[in-house]
């Protein structure tokens, strides 16, 4: 779908066709899923954070302002999805004294052993956040920064440092 093709089914999903959001949602969905569960670190959370989002889109479409900020509003959504789910599960987290072995022994890798994992598992929480939404979220540094409460320059500069980490330490791992 090229963008003026976008647009136009972007139009159309925002004066009520359920096909153009159907469209919309599959050119998306991917990049939402994957965004999804580096966020929640879970699959079927992930799943459940793009459902909520997709429904929640879906039903407030009509109040989107700039369509040309479809793309940024949709993982604006999703981000509030995800972090949703990631505050009930800490409300229903059971203590780790209760929980049985195999969930103390369960680490951020456990989602992913790939190096691409491994990786992001070494960043902080924050800076694993920024490089998320950067690379899977395709969001610019504004867009960041407005969805985590911090100034586009701090987003870029804790990009650039996280990734110099991610660099670090990747060849660290080759040699």
């Amino acid at each position: 779908m090229d963008e003026k093709e976008l647009k136009k089914t972007i139009a159309a999903a925002q004066k009520g066709s359920v096909e153009a959001f159907g469209a919309l949602y599959e050119r998306y969905r991917q990049d939402l899923y994957r965004f999804a569960l580096w966020y929640v670190h879970d699959p079927n959370d992930a799943e459940d954070a793009v459902q909520d989002a997709m429904v929640n889109a879906f039903k407030n479409i009509r109040l989107l302002r700039k369509p040309d900020s479809f793309h940024s509003w949709l993982f604006t959504i999703l981000a509030n999805a995800c972090r949703a789910i990631l505050q009930k599960r800490q409300r229903d987290a059971v203590s780790l004294e209760d929980a049985p072995e195999a969930l103390r022994l369960c680490t951020y890798d456990s989602y992913d052993t790939g190096q691409t994992g491994r990786l992001l598992g070494s960043l902080k929480e924050e800076d694993r956040q920024i490089v998320v939404l950067s690379v899977f979220g395709d969001l610019n540094s504004k867009e960041i920064g407005e969805l985590l409460g911090m100034k586009s320059v701090t987003v870029r500069s804790r990009l650039s440092r996280a990734l110099q980490s991610l660099r670090i330490t990747a060849e660290q791992e080759a040699s």
